[in-house]
């Protein structure tokens, strides 16, 4: 299906490395960034809708904790209603809830989310939280626990769709290095009853940022994975780039230096939205 992809403004003016390297790469697989017309932070992925399949998305009321909760933060708050004026979306549906677009990963007829949407949704009883999702994103909707050392709660740092009935897992038994690994076990369980799960995991002793790779942005040909290092040559980025040509064979795999956005917390999914056209 054909897509663009869209970045906020702010990508350029507060990360210039990482957007000029984006640009190159798209360039590379025919393609290039578009700018959206109305944004108040770099993290678009959060405030835009959802794609559920064929073109069709799901929009939803952004305000999340992480923001709301510190008056300071609140003018980082992207109203999306504004933010997808100017665009043609199909719009299949809107829910009246609280949502982020980091917690939801598509996988087919399947979303992956983390259960801090009760959290964020605290007038709604459970079970009809999750009918109005499913009702919504006309996909079945699978809840993995919310690691409340990590304040967004996403799943797209979690976990990623790769194919078939494949799930992409983050090399969360190395982060952890067996300080929580009930939780670890716990979102095995839960994947492996619905997905053959794919782990990743690198050689050594990992950085405390190889978590960043898992949060790649994905075009029609290629995989677009960040980097720690600006020129990519890290024994991590190499052995990254390694891993994923063998979970991607039909892809191109490109590398885009993205540590000045990974030391606020996100990565190239965080900071790209794809728009899919019909």
């Amino acid at each position: 299906m054909t897509q663009d992809i869209y970045i906020s403004e702010w990508l350029e003016k507060n990360y210039k490395v990482v957007y000029d390297q984006l640009s190159t790469a798209l360039l590379e697989v025919n393609s290039s960034p578009k700018v959206l017309p109305y944004s108040n932070e770099v993290w678009c992925r959060d405030y835009m809708p959802v794609h559920i399949g064929r073109g069709s998305y799901v929009g939803f009321h952004f305000r999340p904790d992480y923001l709301w909760n510190t008056p300071k933060y609140q003018k980082y708050i992207t109203r999306q209603r504004l933010a997808v004026e100017d665009l043609s979306i199909n719009f299949s549906d809107a829910v009246d809830l609280f949502l982020d677009g980091g917690n939801y990963v598509r996988c087919d007829d399947k979303v992956v989310m983390t259960d801090k949407i009760f959290a964020e949704n605290p007038n709604w009883r459970p079970l009809a939280l999750l009918d109005r999702l499913e009702d919504a994103f006309q996909a079945e909707v699978f809840l993995l626990p919310w690691d409340m050392s990590e304040s967004y709660g996403h799943s797209d740092g979690m976990v990623a769709w790769i194919d078939g009935g494949r799930i992409l897992l983050n090399n969360y038994h190395q982060l952890e290095r067996g300080k929580n690994k009930p939780f670890t076990r716990r979102i095995r369980k839960i994947l492996c009853e619905q997905f053959d799960v794919v782990e990743l995991e690198y050689e050594g002793h990992p950085s405390r940022d190889s978590w960043c790779y898992l949060n790649f942005l994905e075009t029609d040909d290629a995989i677009i994975l960040p980097a720690l290092s600006l020129n990519h040559e890290s024994e991590e980025d190499e052995a990254a780039l390694s891993q994923f040509q063998h979970i991607f064979p039909n892809k191109v795999i490109k590398q885009v230096y993205a540590k000045p956005l990974i030391r606020h917390g996100g990565a190239l999914h965080c900071a790209t939205w794809n728009h899919y056209l019909l």
